[in-house]
Order: structure tokens, then C-alpha cells, then sequence
């Protein structure tokens, strides 16, 4: 939808800013409001019959930390987090509330300010005042009371604010039905590969299937054995991994005075691991000296990596890009006898991660040992059957990540047209007075 703009506009002098329409005035927000801030309010205070919420520099629950009996607030105010990761985020709150000290608060001045006006203006100013810091960032009172903003007429503050309270209104539902998509088909991905690697494909195929079409003929199935896993196809066999690989061990131990190199070989950490994927291209590096002193660990196509530390059981293939580098602190399956993607596959279902939970320990990074890992239950197929298996989810899968990441990439599109949507009402590049009822 086009916008209509103001007859006239002025150089505001703030490049954020840019030019705002003829009568609006620039200000700072220390002349339109007080600025105060929250207090300490430990944890320990809070309260499962509370009354009164506690706003903290968190973003989940609206940012509420708890309730407790008593309240510092009883007013509308527009509060920000002044430290962290959301530094400089933006909300309004009413009625009787609390704010910790990570929170600052700003109260109107006079009449003449609309807070929702201001609310969505300080959600783009913010961002340009800001200062990096150890946690993340930091915009602290002194800060908050310098950024430059605008006054347009009472009415006028009103018009934009409810125009924006409509219009963001339908965005966010349609990046929460956008959201919910890709629950949805992350939901039937991992339901799909569950299925294919525990009960095979004969249920899954249409024998009209040109390429699968063979495996859609019934089967029978059998007790497994094991009571967690129920009823698996007549043929398969189970069997602990130390069964399968020639060799199960962990990553080396870095030493960074011989080990990392500028331009040699990749050199994978937990975090270049991701389900199905190793993000080579962004890893450390290793030279080859030190790859082939650790040979032990030294790649080979189609070995597998599992993270064990952080996110235990995510595992992915090593790809000829890797062939030769080495890994640090992740477990290492050796390619054997079976098909190296199906066996990825069901290390990535609840098979697998299942077995993980029941050994994993730590509070602060969840892990687990290499020992307990050699006697996970693995269900296996015969290997022209993980081949088929692996075709078929390689084909499937690519769909499905496909539709997630357009719609993904819908999400984002639609998240920065919010954005200008905001910074161009707020700043005046478009005129939205006079479009509905203002309140």
C-alpha cells in the first residue's frame, strides 16, 4: 500500500531522524519525562500468589520475572531494559507493577504525550543510542535522557499510534500463523524420519511410486525387544553401536600453540555441527602436521560427528570438504559397514536421543560419555534398505527444508517491512492522520 506524505518537511538535524514534517518540534526525552528506575528485587522475593508483577530485562511472559505482595508503581509508564542482550527494548506498562533494576522508567511529563506514540518512536531510537558492553549492550538513564526525538500535535500522536497499533496487529498474526507453519512441518520432518528408520517405508510409499513403489508391499514386523522402541520389520536386527563402527572416540584436546592453523584443514567444534550439517566453511582450522600427529581422530568421508557437550546427540556426516581435518571434544562414529546418512538419520530421531537423556549429566552444559554411548540401541535394517531409506528422506527432507526456509524467509521479509513500517509513521515519511479513528 502507498502512503500519502506531508505537504511540507524540515531537517530535523538527526540523521536517524532524517526530515519530519513542518510543525512537528524535535525534543529530548529528558524534556518530556521523568526518568527514574527500577530496584533490586532478588528472586528469593518472589512469590507463587504474588499480586503484583515484577518486570525484568527478560522478553518471555511480557518480561514478567514473578509477582510479589507490594508495588513501587501505580501509573502507565513506558519502561526500557538498560542492560544485556535486549538492551534498549521498549514496553508499556499500566496499573500496579514493580521493575527491577535492569528496567529504566519513564513517566510523561504533561498531558500532551500519547505513550503509545512514544512507545513505538523509542522502539526505533533505542537502537542508535545504545552502547556495546561485556553482557551485550547497555543504555542507561544519562543515555536515554539525550535521544533525540520528536513532538508531533496530541492528535496527530494519537492517529500514528493507533494506526500502527492496527497495522503491526495484522503483521504479527501473520508471522505467528507463519511461525506455526514451521512448527508444523518441522513436526511431520521429524515425524517422517522416525518412521522411516524404525518401521521402513512400506507405509509410507504409494506402490504407484516410480521410484519407492517396490517397498509399499505389506510386511510383517516383530517384537524388538527392547521395550522403548515396541515392533520393528521382520529382518531388521538391534545391536549396540560399539557393534557397528570400527572405532567410537572423542575429539582431541586442543592445544593452540600447534594446533590451529590459518589456512589448513577444517577443525570441527560442537558448534559447527548442526542436525544433517557441518558448517565447514566458518570452522577453526587445522594444519596437516597437527591432523596427521592426531590420526586417531583424523576425518574420513562419511564418519560421524555428534555433539556432546551443549546439545548432545546432534549429528551430522563428514563431507569430502572435511577429509583429513580433525574434531575437538565431540564423539567420533568411524564409517563401518552401513550406510553413513541413515545411521545420521536415527541419530537424530528419539531413538537415539532418547538413550542420550538417560546418561547425560550436568547442570550447567549437558553431556554425555563416550562409554555410555558405545551401548546405544541401534535398530538396523539390511544395507540395501538404509540406501533406499536414505534416498527417500533425502528427497522428502529437501521439500520440507525447502518450504521452511521460504517460510522462514517470509517471516523475515514481513518482520522488516514492520520495521519500516514503524520508523516511517514515527518519523513522519508518511502521513497516516485521518486513516481510522483515532482513540
Amino acid at each position: 500500500m502507498k502512503y500519502a506524505r506531508y505537504p511540507k518537511y524540515k531537517d530535523s538535524g538527526v540523521e536517524w531522524l532524517g526530515e519530519i514534517p513542518e510543525g512537528w518540534v524535535r525534543s529530548s526525552v529528558r524534556y518530556l519525562f521523568s526518568i527514574g528506575r527500577g530496584r533490586v528485587i532478588s528472586q528469593e522475593e518472589l512469590i507463587d500468589d504474588g499480586l503484583y508483577p515484577v518486570y525484568s530485562s527478560q522478553t518471555l511472559n511480557d518480561g514478567c520475572l514473578g509477582y510479589i505482595e507490594t508495588y513501587d508503581f501505580d501509573c502507565p509508564q513506558i519502561t526500557w531494559t538498560t542492560d544485556g542482550a535486549n538492551a534498549g527494548t521498549v514496553f508499556i506498562r499500566d496499573g500496579k507493577h514493580n521493575c527491577t533494576n535492569v528496567c529504566g522508567t519513564l513517566q510523561p511529563r504533561s498531558k500532551n504525550i500519547h505513550l503509545r506514540f512514544y512507545y513505538y518512536l523509542l522502539s526505533v531510537g533505542t537502537e542508535f543510542y545504545k552502547r556495546p558492553d561485556t553482557n551485550g549492550a547497555k543504555i542507561m538513564n544519562n543515555e536515554m535522557a539525550v535521544i533525540s526525538i520528536v513532538i508531533p500535535s496530541l492528535p496527530a500522536q494519537k492517529a500514528i499510534a493507533t494506526f500502527l497499533d492496527t497495522e503491526t496487529a495484522k503483521l504479527d498474526g501473520l508471522i505467528k500463523d507463519y511461525e506455526e507453519l514451521i512448527d508444523l512441518l518441522q513436526e511431520k520432518r521429524q515425524a517422517l524420519i522416525s518412521h522411516a528408520v524404525t518401521r521402513g517405508l512400506s507405509e509410507l510409499v504409494s506402490p504407484d511410486d516410480p521410484e519407492f513403489g517396490e517397498l509399499a508391499k505389506p510386511i510383517t514386523f516383530k517384537d524388538s525387544g527392547v521395550e522403548w522402541t515396541g515392533e520393528i520389520p521382520e529382518g531388521w536386527e538391534v545391536t549396540k553401536l560399539k557393534y557397528l563402527s570400527p572405532k567410537i572416540c572423542v575429539g582431541i584436546v586442543v592445544n593452540p600453540s600447534d594446533s590451529i592453523s590459518d589456512d589448513g584443514l577444517p577443525f570441527i567444534y560442537g558448534g559447527d555441527i548442526f542436525e544433517g550439517k557441518i558448517n565447514f566453511e566458518n570452522s577453526r582450522r587445522i594444519s596437516i602436521e597437527s591432523s596427521k600427529k592426531n590420526k586417531k581422530t583424523m576425518l574420513d568421508i562419511g564418519d560421524l560427528l555428534t555433539i556432546r557437550v551443549g546439545a548432545p546427540g546432534v549429528t551430522a556426516v563428514v563431507p569430502p570438504e572435511c577429509e583429513g581435518g580433525n574434531c575437538a571434544s565431540v564423539m567420533l562414529v568411524k564409517h563401518g559397514e552401513f550406510n553413513s546418512h541413515w545411521l545420521c538419520y536415527l541419530f537424530n530421531t528419539r531413538i537415539i536421543r532418547f538413550q542420550i537423556e538417560q546418561v547425560q549429566y550436568g547442570a550447567a552444559q549437558e553431556q554425555f560419555n563416550i562409554s555410555d554411548a558405545v551401548n546405544f540401541i541401534c535398530i538396523i535394517p539390511k544395507k540395501c534398505e538404509q540406501d533406499s531409506i536414505v534416498s527417500f528422506l533425502d528427497k522428502k527432507i529437501r521439500k520440507i527444508d525447502n518450504l521452511i526456509s521460504e517460510t522462514e524467509s517470509a517471516i523475515e521479509l514481513l518482520k522488516e517491512h514492520r520495521s519500516a513500517l514503524i520508523t516511517n509513521a514515527v518519523t513522519g515519511k508518511i502521513n497516516v492522520e485521518g486513516m481510522g479513528k483515532t482513540r
